[in-house]
């Protein structure tokens, strides 16, 4: 596999589209036209990952909420059994994980590049490393002083 195959395009077949048109006052299209601009992105390509992000939220937070509910019937029932223990829900799962997350360096939904000195969404931030030819762990983690100088300087202004 070439260096580059890991860009190609994949050649899935594609759905047909749409066009949707919006207003916008004049302000929030410069900001966002400047904002697409510096992720690199069309103005389309950012409305699709937009909408679609907002859709996968709410398919993700229907199916939680529908999860929850059935977890706290199956609690209820199992809290009305006669059973000798009783246990202290801390908030937090005794099942510890290994995976990363970018959690810890956000703040409202963007991270900090120590790089560029700007912050990014943290849906496109991935995109963003790959211009630094790495990935957003390594981006973060191997420039933390700097990532946690623009989080207080970032919560100052706040």
């Amino acid at each position: 596999m070439g260096k580059l195959d890991k860009y190609a395009r994949q050649s899935k077949l594609k759905e047909q589209s749409k066009v949707l048109p919006i207003r916008l006052p004049e302000s929030i299209y410069e900001q966002f036209r400047q904002r697409c601009v510096e992720l690199g992105l069309s103005m389309s390509e950012a409305g699709y990952l937009l909408i679609k992000e907002e859709l996968e939220d709410n398919l993700y937070n229907s199916n939680t909420n529908e999860v929850a509910v059935t977890t706290e019937q199956l609690q209820n029932l199992i809290h009305h059994e006669n059973t000798s223990y009783t246990r202290n829900n801390t908030g937090k799962s005794s099942f510890f994980s290994t995976r990363w997350t970018s959690n810890h360096y956000e703040i409202e939904n963007e991270l900090p590049c120590p790089l560029c000195q700007q912050w990014y969404s943290k849906a496109n931030f991935s995109r963003h490393a790959k211009n630094h030819h790495t990935t957003t762990r390594e981006l973060l983690e191997s420039n933390e002083d700097l990532v946690y100088e623009m989080i207080d300087k970032r919560k100052q202004n706040m």
